[in-house]
């Protein structure tokens, strides 16, 4: 029950103001892994749903209040009011809720404490966050007020008591988006908004609880590795109409900044919650939140207020001015949870000319205390030339540092040291270039400067005619300055692969049909995952020199097409097809890619498949490969059955698939000669429907396309090869370049390739 739901009598609410700022940066937020967590909010914030996505995610145990209190009583809260009295209610309903938290302590998700917002529910939910994440779940307030029914001047009086007791008495605050506030794009089915949710909620629960779950395959922000933080004013995600695409530029993090101004804002907490929610819509990369220092004892006030406001978030990273009191630093250590915090200090004259009193020794001292995971030093360059101290400064406190140090100059003047600095230096959205440098001019900057070489990558393959593979990726190059080229090589013969194996201008290779497993023998390194497909797809050369001379090359062998398969089924799988025991699989074909389809259905959680190919014998040599990985993987229980002709009937101990996924090539290979091939329509049969998956992709549909396309009203989702082109070949991107990928860049490409060539889409 919410606090706003309808009700036959009227309810009171209390007006205790929120925690003080001092009050909330004492919180602790580090938690038992198997900590029980729990979501509160008003009715119709979206609670229940995301309580549902994080206990199927995480596996844990789902508990509603509702359902528990309709168990216990056999009425609904609403009835039970209406018989007994809001009074007589609010006893049985936190006698309740102390049930549920001492039942549930551990590996659950519980939604819907806190209905009524009664005082002692305040002082419970309190007590409650020092062992647990409380999250409050927020939402637009017209959706709120819309879902209620009420009329919006009531509904308005309602909200400020009660969104200042979730406030009180929560640790965390998440912002559930929909799809009305959403400022750009097309409008998506209902499953493909709550997949986009979940890989959000998710990411922010992984954050909580400080596991890792990097959503990107390049070098951590924080190396000494020419990293860039994308800087976006508070001011900037006010505008409508914003191309929130573009966020997803190619820098290592986000910096949200907070400005002066932003400080005296009265809606600044409800900005901050919405556009952090917004930035993790629609980017993959860190957020990092940074707060302009205070310049009164007003400001101060909100600067401290701010920080812990922004705590609530689970940024990934939060600065602090150094010149604030040691007060604040310890307890920013205390609440930060696993955020990181970044001291900061910023002074008029260009760096390493004085910066008193944060001399280098000071700073020194300061990285080796644990009050700080970076530090971030700031100044004004005069002339071009003051840059050399910048970087003489970074060399010398880097050399004794043990934590992340972050230097460069502000200003017009300041650019060099942007451009050549290590670590997250800050680039700004093309549309914001006036103000500072962007993503594509760094690049070129390194370029130009010999700091970073050109490298050519290469696909290789018996059948690459029609691959899309080179104008994707050298579209994605040219959008982020990189110097590199893509190119196509077809043979058929494996042997010619030496010749790009062997060059020293190439940084890669992209392994394309037959010759995903034959490439294994000449790798010198191949990554876990790879070897367990037995199947490798991308080869990164790593050229170094030896001390005596010597150029030595490392082939090392990964697997992107099993992620491409494994996020295009999760992200087209409705939630009536969601994986669950006994979920079954269909995989077409018995070649590299069918390798990679299996293992991607084992990481989505299936352990049931069928294979199906014209070569029986191949289709048994790749059920066998598999049960004898699953025998060698303590365990693992995997169940394989091959499928000798369409006449077959489908296994009677396995249910019938959710997810097909065909891995043979749309044409014979070295030839025009499309493949003809067509499923058992008993084999389909599957009420829910599910996903059917394409791995490769042509000018023309093939026949099992044409076979599934018709089946959209029985509930199955067509994903075509081109979305596996684009899913894998953005691992493949960060892997070859060591880079964030530019989403929409590489999908604008494929589109406008796709259309150009007339392929399928």
């Amino acid at each position: 029950m919410s606090a706003i739901d309808s009700s036959p009598g009227p309810l009171k609410y209390s007006s205790t103001p929120p925690a003080s700022a001092h009050e909330a940066l004492g919180a602790h937020r580090q938690y038992s892994s198997d900590a029980t967590i729990l979501l509160v909010g008003l009715f119709g914030a979206g609670k229940k749903t995301l309580g549902i996505i994080a206990s199927v995610a995480l596996r844990r145990r789902f508990v509603d209040f509702d359902a528990v209190f309709n168990q216990e009583v056999q009425s609904s809260p609403q009835e039970f009011i209406a018989r007994h009295g809001l009074a007589r209610y609010r006893e049985l309903e936190l006698q309740i809720s102390k049930d549920i938290l001492t039942k549930h302590d551990k590996g659950c998700v519980i939604v819907g404490l806190g209905g009524t917002a009664s005082p002692l529910q305040r002082t419970l939910l309190t007590e409650c966050g020092q062992r647990h994440p409380v999250i409050y779940v927020r939402r637009d307030e017209n959706d709120l007020q819309r879902l209620s029914g009420t009329s919006p001047d009531k509904f308005s009086r309602i909200f400020e008591v009660v969104n200042a007791f979730f406030e009180s008495c929560t640790n965390f605050d998440f912002f559930n988006h929909t799809q009305s506030e959403s400022q750009s794009g097309p409008t998506l089915p209902t499953y493909l908004k709550l997949k986009e949710t979940e890989r959000v909620f998710v990411a922010f629960l992984h954050r909580i609880f400080g596991r890792d779950h990097r959503q990107v395959f390049s070098l951590d922000p924080f190396s000494k590795s020419h990293t860039y933080a994308l800087q976006v004013p508070v001011s900037y995600l006010d505008q409508p109409g914003l191309d929130l695409e573009s966020l997803e530029s190619g820098a290592d993090a986000i910096t949200l900044l907070v400005q002066p101004d932003d400080l005296k804002s009265t809606s600044l907490t409800e900005k901050l919650v919405r556009h952090i929610a917004l930035l993790r819509k629609h980017s993959r990369v860190p957020i990092i939140v940074d707060v302009s220092a205070p310049h009164s004892t007003h400001s101060a006030f909100s600067y401290h207020e701010t920080l812990a406001n922004i705590l609530r978030l689970a940024p990934d990273a939060l600065t602090c001015c150094l010149e604030c009191d040691n007060g604040l630093f310890s307890k920013l250590s205390s609440a930060k949870g696993y955020t990181k915090i970044i001291g900061t200090v910023h002074e008029q004259s260009p760096v390493g000319y004085h910066h008193r009193p944060f001399t280098p020794s000071t700073l020194t001292q300061l990285c080796g205390t644990s009050k700080f995971d970076a530090i971030r030093v700031t100044g004004e360059a005069v002339t071009p030339d003051q840059n050399d101290l910048c970087f003489c400064f970074l060399q010398d406190l880097q050399s004794t540092s043990k934590i992340p140090i972050i230097a460069y100059n502000t200003g017009p003047l300041g650019k060099p040291s942007i451009c050549l600095g290590r670590t997250l230096s800050p680039v700004v959205p093309p549309s914001l270039n006036q103000t500072g440098i962007s993503m594509k001019e760094a690049q070129c900057a390194l370029t130009a400067c010999f700091l970073q070489s050109k490298k050519v990558f290469t696909i290789f393959g018996q059948s690459v005619k029609y691959s899309l593979s080179a104008p994707m990726h050298n579209t994605a190059y040219e959008a982020c300055g990189l110097p590199h080229v893509y190119d196509t090589l077809q043979s058929e013969k494996l042997s010619d692969i030496h010749r790009l194996l062997e060059d020293k201008n190439h940084g890669g290779v992209t392994i394309s049909l037959p010759y995903k497993s034959a490439i294994l023998p000449f790798l010198d390194e191949v990554s876990s995952d790879a070897k367990d497909i037995n199947a490798v797809n991308t080869v990164v050369l790593e050229h170094s020199q030896l001390p005596n001379g010597e150029m030595v090359t490392i082939r090392r062998g990964y697997n992107t097409d099993y992620i491409g398969i494994r996020d295009c089924i999760h992200k087209h799988l409705s939630p009536a097809n969601a994986v669950r025991d006994g979920t079954a699989a269909l995989i077409i074909g018995a070649g590299g890619m069918a390798h990679a389809a299996i293992y991607a259905c084992y990481e989505l959680g299936v352990r049931r498949m069928c294979i199906y190919n014209r070569s029986v014998e191949n289709a048994q040599k790749l059920a066998d490969y598999f049960r004898q990985w699953a025998q060698s993987k303590p365990g693992v229980n995997l169940q394989l059955h091959v499928l000798c002709s369409p006449e077959d009937p489908w296994p009677s101990d396995c249910r019938l698939p959710s997810i097909v996924t065909s891995c043979i090539p749309p044409y014979e290979l070295g030839s025009e000669r499309p493949i003809n091939m067509l499923l058992s329509e008993q084999w389909l049969g599957s009420r829910t429907g599910g996903v059917y998956l394409e791995v490769g992709y042509g000018p023309s549909r093939t026949r099992l396309m044409e076979q599934f396309l018709p089946r959209a009203s029985k509930g199955w989702v067509v994903v075509d090869g081109l979305m596996v082109l684009i899913e894998q070949g953005i691992v493949q991107y960060e892997i070859f370049t060591k880079r964030p990928a530019p989403i929409h860049v590489m999908r604008g490409a494929i589109r406008e390739q796709s259309i150009k060539h007339g392929f399928v889409h």
